[in-house]
């Protein structure tokens, strides 16, 4: 599951106790944009199974916590 592969990401990313300037920065890996395109084309279309509206809203709590650490 991707969703947990960027969360995963940030995790690693927070883990090197990054400089303000790389937190902004910051941004997933080609790999995990991707599949959040799809999920949200998927979204588009209505086509998602549960599991991908599951998968969606994990890459969207993960996404708020990016820009709520960016933000700060």
């Amino acid at each position: 599951m991707s969703a947990v592969i960027y969360l995963d990401e940030v995790a690693e990313f927070l883990a090197t106790r990054p400089m303000v300037e790389d937190v902004l920065s910051f941004h997933p890996s080609d790999e995990v944009e991707a599949r959040f395109k799809e999920l949200l084309e998927g979204q588009r279309l209505g086509t998602l199974s549960d599991e991908e509206h599951v998968e969606l809203e994990q890459f969207q709590q993960t996404e708020m916590l990016v820009r709520l650490l960016k933000a700060r």
